[in-house]
């Protein structure tokens, strides 16, 4: 059974109390060109926020917070990867930095003939092991082949994201915890993550929000010192 119209209206009021406004996210995520990837960014952001409060309002303990702190980290971990993706194939595709992300060195086989490679295999024997002949090609990487990790670190070799001060004057390694975000969401951790409990997840979502502002605030001021925007 449904709420009452009353209690929705209430619900909807508390979730969106103190909430940004449209066009503070507008403002927030300029710089993305693509509209479309935009407009999901800002609405995966309004989420997870109302969900915050949401939660927040039935003051959620066990199972319930675990659900909405994972839910939390898994949501912000999708923004911080597609706003690094965009920015960097956006403004810096004709880097040196961008190219070597999406390229890399392979071996590629070479088919010889049949009594060609008996040959090869008498004069190079090695253990019993069958000898392949090849050569090293650069070729693109497939999308899935470009880690999240190495985007990271591109995007810090360029200055686009990096260490800070925080208020009490403590060193934040931003790119570091970024990746580390993005770990946990994508399983890497999952059963270190069970060890460390609640509590660290609980840590790592607060980081995820809170890390957001310096993110969008170093991507900005980088994009406009090198002109971009």
């Amino acid at each position: 059974m449904a709420f009452s119209e009353k209690l929705k209206s209430e619900i909807e009021l508390y979730c969106n109390n103190h909430l940004a406004t449209d066009s503070w996210y507008e403002n927030e995520f300029s710089f993305i060109q693509d509209m479309e990837l935009k407009n999901r960014i800002i609405a995966e952001f309004k989420a997870i926020r109302f969900a915050y409060k949401l939660y927040e309002g039935i003051e959620a303990t066990q199972e319930n917070l675990i659900f909405e702190v994972r839910n939390q980290i898994l949501a912000y971990a999708s923004i911080y990867e597609a706003v690094i993706e965009n920015v960097l194939s956006t403004y810096y595709s004709n880097t040196t930095e961008f190219d070597s992300l999406m390229h890399h060195v392979v071996p590629i086989k070479i088919s010889i003939p049949e009594n060609m490679q008996h040959i090869l295999q008498e004069a190079l024997s090695h253990d019993g092991k069958i000898i392949v002949p090849f050569y090293y090609d650069r070729k693109k990487k497939e999308k899935p082949q470009v880690r999240f990790d190495d985007k990271c670190r591109t995007a810090e070799s360029l200055g686009l994201i990096h260490k800070f001060l925080n208020n009490y004057g403590v060193e934040v390694d931003l790119p570091s915890e970024i990746i580390e975000i993005y770990s946990y969401r994508n399983g890497i951790h999952i059963i270190a993550e069970q060890r460390k409990g609640i509590n660290y997840e609980l840590e790592l979502s607060k980081k995820a929000y809170r890390r957001m502002r310096p993110f969008i605030d170093q991507l900005k001021e980088k994009l406009v010192e090198d002109g971009k925007i």
